[in-house]
């Protein structure tokens, strides 16, 4: 029938989900079945690491802070000659180094005689009661000398000290721990020691000689500078005065007088009279230029008035302003009079004689600006002929003034390379006793109140959580190498076969199993046989399975006890039944049902074919089953006589009087007779012994068995299950004992 896609993939889903609760149960059932050994381990473990935890001296921890890089005043600019810098987290971490330097901790060491205390030299602890049974002391003295377990103690004395101390500071190393808060520039120093007292006094006592150290690094640096300084300013001054010397001796010696600073007396000289010429130079192109300016203005008859001297005469100007006078009037009176008029006539007069007066003040001014002129071309070319005369002179002295330049040059760089050194010597020297350190306490370590080591609260929590998890580890390891087979699911999985029953074990019990089970009809037991029966009888839907071999891997999985269950169950359901005893190197089914051992049986029909088999046949009186023993003819080997002619006809026979017969067969891995029973019948039981069978000798059997192309293996029985544990596993959920606990009181046991 065809089913809708939707409902498909719920129905996966739902497996998924199923599938996923069965194997979540699983683990909680496996756990709760080995609940004992879970606790006996985590017990175990919990109780030993208590006591541990118990034995472990206290150890203290004390922590002192310090601020690393302060800004310290500074009296005097000397960083050339000390670098204070500690800004940054490199600076920080090379200071942490500092601190966790060997130096610094072998002179802790030696301040406060730490050689005198047991943590610190283990040699002062007196051996507990458990020390003579240390695994360290069966090894020689050699293999401890190579591991490094014990001191030194061969070569001479410096040697023996040095391993001593080496030691101690490894010891003493190993309790400090420096740490750098984040983002900040605070470091802390913490010190591990069995004393309260002792830590806090090592982590102050650190931080002090750190302090101590850096003020006296500071103060070496600063003496170094100024030894080295000083050495230099004597070798400076030395090459001063020579230079100096040196200037004035070659000065004297070529005559060659400083009138200025580098400067000499003829150059001086000689820049004198050029300054002097170019001056003269620029006054006579001034006046020349006056003069030949008045000159064209006079050649042409223009007016003059524009010439600056002009301009700035003051006769000039008064003259000029006498005419604008009179020759306002003049007008003024023109138009009354008239021109002939004798007082215009001498107006006319007055005006001609201003401007006679002016003509001849200008022709002054322009033989002024001519003499000007010549002035100025005779001092020019005297000037010329002076410097001309002086340039003759000085070059003989130019080449001695160059020598002198670089003389004096050098003296200049030693003068001023030794007034450097000398500010910078006086700098120093005044900073000497004034250093301060980079970095200052800002929380000294206190006596710690608690012990930082063991934390016993959180260790013994840990320890028990630890034991759980490993008693769980360790459960799970057992179950993974447990070799037996617990379920059907198991079955399907490793053999590909189906399981056709599940037989509970019945113990204390005082009857046998077959007995019981007809003493307890409604018991598990019997529920358990009927429902392998009706498997049985389910197993071929078109005709029945009447001739059952049961057999096994090995011997003592109970197949013999379910063959003679199975025999009175189905006797017991009205059926015609017929147990034999097919195992002829081990027969059971006499001993079960209480038979005599001089009953003839199997054998004695196989080897007499006189003897008729209704004769051999036992009856069980409370079933009316028919049961055939073993017998006890002498043979050479039993698989000819199960692969003999006889046999089958026995077998025929039997399977067409009766209605089941049952076939209790030798174990399949011990001997060949059950292969070959096989193939004369018509359904192989392959009994497994629950929980207990080796998985790989199961799978061997039955590779064995299906090698025969007749042996037609039907399924398998899981024999003497427990079904309370079968329960808690959770193999039970799809089949008939799921939740046992449950509906057991369906059940009369």
């Amino acid at each position: 029938m065809y089913e809708p896609k939707e409902r498909q993939t719920q129905a996966d889903d739902l497996a998924q989900s199923d599938n996923t609760e069965i194997s979540l149960s699983s683990i909680f059932n496996v756990i709760w079945l080995r609940r004992k050994l879970l606790i006996s381990v985590t017990a175990l473990i919990s109780l030993m690491a208590i006591l541990t935890i118990y034995q472990l001296t206290p150890r203290f921890t004390a922590t002192t802070q310090l601020l690393i890089g302060i800004n310290s005043a500074k009296v005097v600019d000397i960083q050339e000659v000390m670098t204070g810098n500690l800004n940054g987290d490199s600076a920080v971490i090379g200071e942490m180094e500092v601190i966790k330097s060997r130096e610094l901790a072998r002179k802790i060491i030696d301040h406060l005689h730490l050689d005198q205390y047991e943590e610190f030299n283990p040699k002062l602890k007196k051996p507990g009661l458990l020390a003579e049974l240390s695994p360290k002391n069966w090894l020689p003295d050699t293999w401890k000398e190579a591991m490094g377990m014990v001191e030194v103690t061969t070569g001479n004395e410096s040697e023996i000290e040095e391993a001593r101390l080496t030691n101690l500071t490894n010891t003493f190393l190993s309790k400090i721990t420096v740490s750098q808060i984040k983002r900040s520039q605070v470091i802390n120093i913490s010190v591990e020691s069995e004393d309260p007292k002792l830590a806090a006094k090592i982590a102050n006592e650190v931080a002090d000689k750190y302090i101590v150290g850096q003020l006296q690094a500071k103060f070496d640096a600063t003496k170094k500078a100024t030894d080295w300084l000083n050495d230099q300013l004597g070798d400076l001054k030395q090459k001063l005065e020579s230079s100096e010397r040196s200037v004035e001796n070659y000065r004297k010696s070529h005559d060659l007088v400083e009138v200025s600073k580098g400067t000499g007396l003829s150059q001086q000289q000689l820049s004198e009279i050029n300054s002097q010429l170019i001056i003269a130079r620029a006054q006579r192109a001034e006046a020349e230029a006056k003069y030949q300016q008045v000159e064209s203005i006079l050649r042409s008859g223009h007016d003059i008035d524009s010439v600056a001297e002009v301009l700035n005469s003051s006769l000039i100007a008064t003259l000029r302003s006498q005419e604008s006078e009179v020759q306002r009037k003049y007008s003024e009176m023109l138009v009354e009079y008239g021109a002939r008029h004798p007082r215009m006539i001498q107006m006319q007069a007055e005006l001609t004689d201003i401007k006679n007066k002016i003509d001849s003040e200008v022709k002054k001014i322009a033989s002024g600006l001519r003499h000007s002129l010549d002035v100025a071309h005779a001092r020019e070319d005297s000037l010329s002929t002076s410097l001309k005369q002086m340039e003759n002179k000085t070059s003989g002295n130019n080449q001695a003034e160059v020598d002198l330049h670089a003389l004096e040059r050098e003296a200049t760089a030693n003068k001023a390379l030794f007034e450097t050194f000398l500010g910078r010597f006086k700098e120093t020297a005044s900073t000497q006793g004034i250093e301060q350190a980079d970095a200052r306490v800002i929380s000294f370590a206190e006596v710690p109140l608690m012990a930082s080591f063991p934390k016993k609260n959180l260790m013994i929590t840990v320890s028990v959580i630890g034991a759980l998890f490993f008693g769980v580890f360790l459960i799970y390891v057992l179950e993974m190498l447990h070799p037996g087979v617990r379920s059907p699911e198991q079955v399907q999985e490793l053999f590909n076969m189906a399981t056709l029953g599940i037989v509970p074990s019945v113990t204390g019990i005082k009857v046998a199993p077959h007995q019981y089970l007809l003493d307890k009809p409604q018991s598990s037991l019997a529920e358990a046989i009927n429902t392998l029966r009706i498997s049985l009888s389910l197993l071929n839907p078109d005709t029945d399975v009447k001739t059952v071999l049961v057999t096994s891997s090995v011997p003592g999985e109970g197949k013999s006890t379910l063959c003679s269950l199975l025999a009175r169950h189905s006797a017991g359901a009205g059926k015609k039944v017929v147990l034999v005893d097919c195992d002829l190197r081990r027969p059971t089914i006499g001993k079960i049902f209480g038979i005599d051992k001089t009953t003839l049986g199997l054998t004695d029909l196989l080897m007499n074919h006189d003897l008729n088999m209704d004769d051999l046949l036992v009856n069980d009186p409370v079933t009316n089953m028919k049961i055939l023993t073993r017998g006890h003819s002498a043979f050479i080997n039993p698989s000819d006589l199960f692969a003999s002619q006889r046999m089958k006809g026995i077998l025929n026979k039997l399977h067409n009087e009766f209605d089941l017969v049952i076939l209790d067969s030798a174990p399949i891995m011990a001997v060949p007779d059950t292969r070959i029973l096989a193939g004369m019948a018509d359904k192989t039981l392959f009994v497994l012994n629950w929980n207990t069978t080796p998985k790989k000798v199961v799978g061997s059997a039955l590779h064995i068995l299906n090698r025969d192309e007749h042996s037609n293996v039907a399924g398998i029985v899981l024999q003497k299950v427990n079904l309370d544990q079968y329960g808690r596993y959770g193999y039970g959920d799809s089949g008939h004992y799921y939740a046992y606990g449950r509906y057991k009181q369906y059940y009369t046991s």
